[in-house]
């Protein structure tokens, strides 16, 4: 494994140094408009068994392969018409869909299941990567399995710098969550998997009460089902939007999702947006968990977003961090 991790700024120097990285079947840290992903070549299996290596993934968790349109992932999965549907409304960006693969796809990517979760990726860099390299790449989130997701190039080098030998860097991922997982393997039953920056209502999909969760001991359908993941070291302690949390020991933190006024203000008291605009909480959460738990807190005490839009999806994560490790 590397013992040394370089940060490249996205040159056509270095975007040419990462594609020469990823045909070799090395394993380097991307950029995307979710969280930063940690690449390899998904056609290759042994370069996909670095992956699982590098994050200590168990091998029931499939991984996301990207492409750089739809016409590549035409030749690796079986597209339906909603799938080409969602394609054209959605592709490139955040919306992550689950279909039936081709025998290209190896059976380690999608955990021995005969579906493959596949997207296209909006972010500029990693979009100009996959162009150079003509492969798609399996990219799961850039950090050890379990932990709070990368938002930004600082927290792969942080985490896995001696594992891998690179990060592209792209500057703070937009939207901070992980895509929305939308099952169309029934096309006539679409279900989402895993909410992200991609309502169900702009996908004109009804979602359940509840997220699916996984039991944890068999292969999964997507990514992030798991019962308890994007954890920090920190112990997380929910409690809900517009409430007042009992939290005043030594090493708690107080974590709103706007700038509290006046008396609530102190040392140990953080916010995710000045004014609550949701896209802002969903842009810091991770990044500012992360800060948190780098700070030495031991407890973190963090409020529920509205439960609507990308509110959804911070929620998701938020209660799968504060699931009680087994």
């Amino acid at each position: 494994m590397p013992t040394s991790c370089q940060i490249l700024p996205p040159t056509e120097v270095n975007l040419q140094r990462c594609a020469d990285a990823l045909r070799a079947g090395e394993v380097i840290g991307v950029p995307t408009e979710t969280v930063y992903g940690l690449a390899g070549n998904a056609l290759c299996e042994s370069t996909v068994r670095k992956i699982f290596e590098v994050k200590g993934r168990p091998f029931i968790d499939p991984l996301i392969v990207h492409f750089h349109s739809i016409e590549d992932a035409d030749a690796h999965v079986v597209l339906n018409d909603r799938a080409r549907d969602l394609a054209a409304r959605f592709w490139p960006g955040a919306l992550t869909l689950v279909l039936p693969k081709k025998a290209s796809i190896p059976d380690v990517v999608t955990a021995g299941l005969p579906s493959v979760a596949i997207r296209v990726p909006g972010h500029l860099v990693f979009r100009e990567l996959l162009r150079q390299i003509k492969f798609p790449l399996a990219a799961p989130s850039a950090n050890p399995f379990g932990y709070v997701s990368p938002t930004l190039s600082t927290h792969v080098h942080a985490t896995l710098g001696g594992r891998i030998s690179a990060v592209l860097d792209g500057g703070a991922c937009q939207h901070g969550v992980e895509s929305t997982i939308v099952d169309l393997r029934d096309p006539a039953v679409p279900r989402i998997l895993r909410p992200g920056p991609i309502s169900a209502d702009a996908l004109e999909i009804e979602t359940a009460d509840t997220m699916p969760t996984s039991s944890d001991g068999g292969a999964q359908a997507a990514p992030g089902m798991l019962t308890q993941h994007y954890s920090p070291n920190a112990a997380i302690t929910l409690f809900e939007h517009g409430t007042q949390p009992e939290a005043d020991r030594p090493g708690d933190a107080l974590l709103y999702n706007t700038k509290p006024q006046g008396n609530k203000l102190g040392a140990d008291i953080y916010w995710l947006s000045e004014s609550g605009a949701p896209k802002d909480v969903a842009h810091n959460l991770f990044m500012l968990i992360q800060k948190l738990d780098n700070a030495g807190y031991t407890q973190l005490f963090v409020e529920r977003a509205l439960e609507r839009g990308i509110g959804i999806a911070v929620n998701d994560r938020l209660r799968r961090a504060a699931a009680k490790r087994t």
